[in-house]
């Protein structure tokens, strides 16, 4: 709904961004010291900002990572 000019903006009024759906193709991405590796896989839980996104790759393995962009999860080593 439009915010009135000088209106308060409550906690409750703000989205946390969905950067995929559940069922949707990512890539997956791990970075270390001297490497970088990428992937694909099918996502199991939507991927919302700053909330962990489980993924499932093709071996069948289950993943669990940070969403950083559109399709995009992030691995840590």
């Amino acid at each position: 709904r439009p915010l009135a000019p000088g209106q308060t903006l409550r906690q409750a009024q703000m989205k946390v961004r969905q950067w995929f759906a559940a069922g949707d193709t990512v890539k997956l991405v791990a970075q270390g010291a001297g490497y970088s590796v990428s992937g694909e896989g099918q996502a199991i839980t939507p991927g919302m900002e700053g909330q962990e996104t489980r993924v499932r790759i093709g071996s069948g393995h289950i993943v669990t990572g940070m969403p950083v962009g559109e399709r995009v999860v992030e691995i840590s080593p």
